[in-house]
C-alpha cells in the first residue's frame, strides 16, 4: 500500500476494486473509504440517531401541548406562541455555541456536556409549577438539544465513507428525526388516553420525551470516539492512529500505512495541527458565498418546517374542529410521509447530474407549489391534510440535504461552526415562526400559506444562483485547501467551455 518512500499506491475498497491515490501517506478520507461501512460506523450511527430522535420529539412536543399548557397556566393563543418562540430562542443559542464548542474542544465533549444539560432541564420542566419556571427550563432544554444537532451532523459526516455520507446523514437527520416526531405523536395519544385530561398526562409526556437523551448520553460517554477530522486539526496523530486501528479491527479490514495520515484531504496543507482558523474566515473571499447560501437555505427551511409544525394542529382544530387526538394523528401522518420522502431525495442527491444542489432546488420548487395550492383546498379536509403533508415532507427533504451539503461545503476547521452560524439564522426564523404564523393565520389562511410560499421562493432562487456542487468531493480540512479545490474546479469548467477548434493557427484542439 505504501512502500515507505511515499510512492503512489492503490487502496483496496473491497470486492476486488481499488482506489488510486496520490503519493504520500493516506488521507483521513482514504483511510475511512478503505475501511468502508462496517460495525464501527453502525455503532456511531445508532448512538447518534438517539440525539436526532430526541430532537424530533422536542420539536413537536410544545405544539402538541397547546391546550393543556393554556389550561394549566391560563394563557391565550398569542402568549402560547411566544412560549414557542422562547423554546426556539434556546435552540438558537445552543445551535451557535454548540458549533463553536465542538470546533474548539471536540465533537464528543460537546455532545456529552450539552446532552447532560438537555436531560436535566427537560426532566425538570415536567415538574414546573409556573409559566416562568416552565419557560426558563424549556429555554435551557432548547440550548441543550440545539447544541447537539449541528455537532452530530458533522460528526457522522466525518466518520462516513464518501459513498455513504448522504445515506447515513439522511438516516440521521431525516429518518431518525421523523421517527422522533412519530414517537412523540403516538406517545402523546397513549399517555393522554391513559391519564385523561388534567395536569398529569402532559408532565408524564415530557418525561418520556427525555428518555432518548437519558439513554444516549451514557452511550456517547462510554462508546463514541472523537472525530478524526477534529484530531487532525489539533495535531493529535497518536490518537488518530489508535482510532483508525480500532475502526479497521471493528470493520475487519487492513489498516493502511500503519495509521499514518496526510495533513489534508487532498493536499499537504500549509497549517500545523495546532492552527485554529478564525470564525471570520466564514465571511472571507473563499467562504462568503457558501455562508450566504447556507444562511438563506437554513432560514427558508427553518421558517417553513417549524412554522408548519407549530401552526398545523391549531389550524386543524380551528377550521375543521378536530379534537386533540385527531390532530395528533394528522401529525403522525405527516411524519410518516416525511420519512418516506427521504428515499427519493437520497436517490436525487447521489445522482450524477443532480447532486446536492439540484435536489435542494427541486424540493423548494415543490414546496412553493403546495403553498399556493393549500389555501385553495382548505374547505376539503382530506385534500387539505394531504397538501400539508406534502408541504412539510418536501421541505424536510432540502432541510436534510442541507445538513449534508453544508457539511461538505465547509472545511473541517470550521465545519461545525459554519453549520451552526448559518443554522442560527434558521433558528431565528424558527423562533419567529410561532408568533408570525399565529398572527398570519389570524388574518387569513391565505396569508399564512403566502408566507410559506415566499420563504420557499427565496430558497429556490438562492439554489439557482449558488453553483458549487459537492457530490463525490473529498472533505477539505483547511480553508486554503478548499480555495485550491474551488480554483481547480473553475479551471476545469473553463477548459470544458473552450472551443473544440482553435481560432489561432491551423492546429485543431480536441
Amino acid at each position: 500500500l505504501l512502500d515507505g518512500r511515499g510512492a503512489a499506491r492503490d487502496i483496496p475498497l473491497g470486492g476486488g476494486e481499488t482506489m488510486a491515490t496520490s503519493s504520500g501517506p493516506p488521507t483521513i478520507e482514504e483511510h475511512i473509504d478503505a475501511s468502508g461501512l462496517g460495525l464501527y460506523q453502525l455503532k456511531i450511527f445508532i448512538i447518534s440517531a438517539l440525539v436526532a430522535i430526541a430532537d424530533g420529539m422536542e420539536m413537536v412536543v410544545i405544539s402538541m401541548l397547546r391546550k393543556p399548557l393554556q389550561d394549566e397556566f391560563g394563557i391565550g393563543d398569542m402568549e402560547f406562541a411566544m412560549l414557542g418562540s422562547v423554546v426556539f430562542a434556546g435552540l438558537l443559542i445552543g445551535n451557535l455555541f454548540g458549533g463553536l464548542l465542538a470546533d474548539w474542544y471536540g465533537r464528543r465533549v460537546c455532545l456529552i456536556a450539552m446532552g447532560a444539560l438537555f436531560c436535566v432541564a427537560g426532566t425538570a420542566s415536567a415538574f414546573a409549577q409556573s409559566l416562568l419556571q416552565f419557560s426558563i427550563l424549556r429555554f435551557i432544554t432548547g440550548i441543550g438539544i440545539g447544541s447537539m444537532i449541528p455537532v452530530t451532523d458533522a460528526y457522522v459526516l466525518e466518520w462516513s465513507p464518501t459513498e455513504w455520507r448522504s445515506k447515513l446523514v439522511v438516516g440521521l437527520i431525516g429518518v431518525a428525526f421523523a421517527l422522533g416526531t412519530i414517537f412523540a405523536a403516538g406517545i402523546g395519544i397513549l399517555v393522554h388516553e391513559g391519564f385523561g385530561d388534567g395536569d398529569i398526562w402532559w408532565r408524564v409526556f415530557l418525561l418520556i420525551c427525555v428518555l432518548p437523551g437519558l439513554i444516549g448520553v451514557p452511550l456517547i460517554y462510554f462508546m463514541l470516539p472523537e472525530s478524526v477530522h477534529y484530531l487532525l486539526v489539533k495535531g493529535d496523530r497518536a490518537e488518530i492512529k489508535r482510532l483508525l486501528k480500532e475502526m479497521s479491527e471493528a470493520n475487519g479490514t487492513a489498516l493502511l500505512a500503519d495509521g499514518e495520515v496526510a495533513a489534508g484531504s487532498e493536499h499537504s496543507g500549509t497549517k500545523t495541527g495546532e492552527d485554529q482558523e478564525q470564525i471570520t474566515e466564514l465571511f472571507g473571499p473563499t467562504l462568503i458565498g457558501t455562508t450566504a447560501y447556507c444562511t438563506v437555505a437554513f432560514v427558508s427551511c427553518g421558517f417553513i418546517y417549524w412554522g408548519s409544525i407549530f401552526i398545523y394542529p391549531f389550524v386543524l382544530e380551528q377550521i375543521h374542529g378536530m379534537e386533540i387526538t385527531e390532530a395528533y394523528s394528522a401529525v403522525m401522518l405527516n411524519s410518516c410521509i416525511e420519512a418516506l420522502v427521504y428515499i427519493p431525495f437520497v436517490i436525487m442527491m447521489d445522482w450524477e447530474g443532480i447532486g446536492r444542489r439540484w435536489a435542494m432546488v427541486v424540493g423548494f420548487a415543490i414546496v412553493f407549489v403546495t403553498a399556493v395550492i393549500a389555501p385553495l383546498v382548505v374547505g376539503n379536509v382530506t385534500l387539505f391534510i394531504c397538501t400539508n403533508s406534502v408541504l412539510r415532507a418536501m421541505v424536510a427533504g432540502p432541510f436534510t440535504v442541507l445538513y449534508i451539503y453544508a457539511g461538505e461545503l465547509f472545511p473541517s476547521t470550521l465545519r461545525t461552526t459554519g453549520i451552526a452560524v448559518c443554522n442560527s439564522f434558521g433558528r431565528l426564523a424558527a423562533m419567529s415562526a410561532p408568533v408570525v404564523t399565529q398572527a398570519a393565520f389570524g388574518l387569513s389562511v391565505t396569508v399564512l400559506y403566502a408566507l410559506f410560499g415566499a420563504f420557499a421562493l427565496a430558497g429556490l432562487l438562492a439554489g439557482l444562483l449558488f453553483t458549487r456542487e459537492t457530490l463525490g468531493r473529498a472533505l477539505p480540512v483547511y480553508t486554503s485547501e478548499l480555495a485550491a479545490q474551488i480554483k481547480a474546479e473553475e479551471v476545469a469548467k473553463n477548459e470544458a467551455k473552450a472551443p473544440l477548434l482553435s481560432k489561432t493557427g491551423t492546429s485543431v484542439e480536441v
